[in-house]
């Protein structure tokens, strides 16, 4: 049984940042402040 593809659990987002933001979601990364998944947004 795999949850995943069954879609009953997925990834945590941890934190969303717009586009023009993406030099400080690296270093968020890079500093591994980041708790679950980074996103970055386009809209």
């Amino acid at each position: 049984m795999n949850l995943a593809a069954e879609g009953r659990v997925g990834p945590v987002i941890g934190q969303t940042f717009p586009l023009q933001e993406a030099a400080d979601a690296h270093r968020s990364l890079q500093a591994r402040t980041a708790v679950g998944r980074t996103r970055l947004s386009i809209r």
